[in-house]
């Protein structure tokens, strides 16, 4: 083609996104960059000749306009906004009855401070003591029936706790299932006064047997009250559970020992009494603590 009939189209914008059409360079027509466009751009893409930065923000704005739009209302208030609430863990610190009655019996042994320093100070006396006649210096009065109720009730209340989460914590820890177990440790008291009284009853005088079952009476309450911390933590503080069980378990039983010792005391007449001790022992002592654990477990998934 002949040079007067070549027409130069005026040179495109940088950064146009229109295609140069007609455009030809000074040295005669070029079509590289036509074709190329031609070729490359297609629907959904920017052309090529636009800058990377700008290319970015179209493509920004293309993926932006298919949101739908929320209208926002006023400023947020932090009432609907946020995490969705969620339950607790079932934990008995969050029970409100059993949390009021171990404070209600510690609030009501507090109150009764002087008539439970005077139980406990004679049943000090009763826990290792067989003498058949007492001091000058004794309490005549010993401890009154309304007392001596309070501490068996302590006993109760912790030692059904500190059973209720024996061997492990439940896994849904819940007021009927600790009361379930205070309740079994009450049958269990029963249990053992009633037998302690007959065993008495048999085998040994009417001032032995009282001071064999006061020696009993003596060993609970001290039990009950120095299981009263260990209960209430481990109802605060679950994640301490192990520690706090070995140390109830070995207040309970190192107390009930001295119970077996003193009675042991009282019913040694020679070496045949022996066997009917070893007996007392498996019939009275190992047999009804391995039950008591038994239905406790039982107990326990039941509920």
């Amino acid at each position: 083609m002949p040079d007067s009939l070549t027409v130069y189209a005026a040179t495109p914008e940088p950064r146009s996104l229109n295609a140069p059409d007609g455009f030809t360079a000074e040295q005669g027509i070029n079509t590289v960059l036509i074709d190329s466009i031609g070729g490359d751009t297609v629907a959904g893409r920017v052309p090529h000749f636009v800058t990377v930065a700008e290319a970015d923000s179209l493509r920004s704005e293309e993926i932006a306009a298919t949101f739908p739009e929320i209208p926002l209302h006023g400023t947020p208030s932090g009432a609907h906004e946020g995490m969705s609430p969620s339950a607790l863990a079932p934990s008995t610190l969050h029970s409100t009855p059993l949390n009021a009655l171990m404070m209600g019996a510690v609030a009501f042994a507090c109150l009764n401070a002087p008539s439970v320093g005077r139980a406990l100070k004679s049943y000090r006396s009763e826990l290792w003591s067989v003498r058949r006649r007492g001091n000058m210096f004794d309490d005549a009065e010993g401890v009154r029936v309304p007392t001596a109720i309070l501490l068996g009730l302590f006993f109760v209340i912790f030692g059904g706790i500190v059973l209720y989460n024996c061997p492990a914590v439940p896994a849904v820890p819940s007021f009927a299932g600790a009361t379930a177990s205070m309740a079994l440790v009450g049958c269990y008291y029963i249990f053992q006064l009633c037998c302690y009284r007959l065993v008495g009853y048999t085998f040994a005088s009417p001032e032995e047997s009282r001071r064999w079952i006061a020696g009993f009476n003596a060993t609970q309450a001290y039990s009950g009250l120095f299981m009263c911390l260990p209960a209430i933590l481990t109802v605060c503080c679950p994640w301490w559970h192990e520690i706090l069980l070995i140390v109830s378990l070995i207040v309970y039983e190192g107390f009930h020992l001295v119970f077996v010792l003193k009675g042991f005391r009282i019913f040694y007449h020679g070496i045949g009494s022996l066997l009917y001790f070893i007996l007392y022992l498996c019939t009275l002592e190992i047999i009804p603590q391995i039950s008591l654990y038994r239905l406790s477990v039982l107990l326990t998934d039941m509920i």
